[in-house]
Formats: structure tokens, sequence, C-alpha cells
């Protein structure tokens, strides 16, 4: 097994390993702390490397380049250049491919609202239980 930044990037034998869990391979693609948001704001709209770079703060250009290889390299973004006389905008967008996984994506957003939703609840039950004991103490 290799390390690609944040990522350890497997090898055939270890992906016959994941074999009883696909879904860490799976994870494995969009895992790190800039794909998933690099490919949420995707959904939008196609983004040159500049415009990403102002929307996603805290994240170096070495770093967002990386990231954007590394998701073109899976085959789930595309770089196209653009030439505008001597400059060169390079543009990212989703590849077929991304786009078809982007239900799974979905599934994982309606997920994560959901547990965010929980979390919430439960931090504000458990802030009623403990102003009713309270309460109740006096």
């Amino acid at each position: 097994m290799t390390t690609r930044g944040y990522l350890q990037v497997t090898t055939p034998d270890d992906d016959r390993k994941l074999f009883d869990c696909p879904v860490l391979t799976a994870l494995g693609v969009i895992a790190g702390k800039w794909k998933t948001r690099i490919l949420w704001l995707l959904r939008e709209r196609p983004y040159h490397f500049g415009e990403l770079r102002r929307r996603l703060p805290g994240v170096s250009a070495k770093v967002l380049a990386a990231q954007l290889q590394e998701l073109e390299a899976d085959g789930l973004i595309e770089r196209n250049e653009e030439r505008r006389d001597a400059v060169v905008f390079v543009r990212y967008s989703y590849s077929d491919y991304g786009r078809r996984q982007m239900p799974v994506l979905d599934m994982l957003a309606a997920w994560g609202l959901e547990i965010a939703g929980r979390r919430v609840e439960e931090g504000e039950s458990a802030g009623r239980e403990s102003d009713g004991r309270k309460m109740s103490g006096t």
C-alpha cells in the first residue's frame, strides 16, 4: 500500500483484501479534507482553479492541485484547458463517470443531514434534561 497525501492508495492485492468491504474502496476515492468539498462544488457548475481556491478557504494551491489530480486520475472529474490569447485557464467539471456517482453523494448528503439533525435534537434534549434536573432540585 502506498500513501498519496492523506489517502492510502491500494494495490490490486490490497483491493482483494478489501473485497469484504467495498465501501472502504469507494470511500478511499473521495476521502480527504477537500475532495468531497470539491465534488460538492462541482455539482453547481464547472469551476476554474482560482474559483475553487476562493470557494475553499484554507486550501493551498499545492493541496488543491493534488486533490484535483487524484479526482481526475480516479475518473470523477475532467480537466479542460481554455486558451484566451496567451493565457491558459483550467476548468474542472464532472466527467460522465463522475456524474453517475452523484446519487451516491446525494445519499451521503441526506444521511449527513440526518446525522446533524439527530445531534442537534440530542443536544437540545440533553439541555432540557439538565435544565429540568436543576429546576426539580431547587
